[in-house]
């Protein structure tokens, strides 16, 4: 296993421990490894899942850290 590997397993799972409530492909979104495809027409989205197959780990991780950022940041400054 790699360590970026290690790092996304422990992120996911520290995300699933403080939200119990959410069911693992919730979870996998809302970190954003999962998304969307970014879609010209917003009015009539399609709401389909990007592929991801080409994302690197670290580029994952990346994407995983700041959602986590995002989610830590004071509602103060939302």
């Amino acid at each position: 296993m790699k360590k970026e590997h290690k790092k996304i397993i422990d992120h996911i799972s520290t995300y699933l421990n403080e939200n119990p409530e959410q069911r693992f492909g919730q979870a996998i979104f809302n970190l954003k490894i999962n998304e969307f495809i970014e879609e010209e027409n917003l009015i009539n989205p399609k709401y389909q899942l990007r592929d991801i197959h080409n994302d690197s780990d670290e580029k994952i991780l990346g994407r995983i850290e700041s959602q986590l950022k995002w989610f830590n940041k004071p509602k103060e400054s939302l």
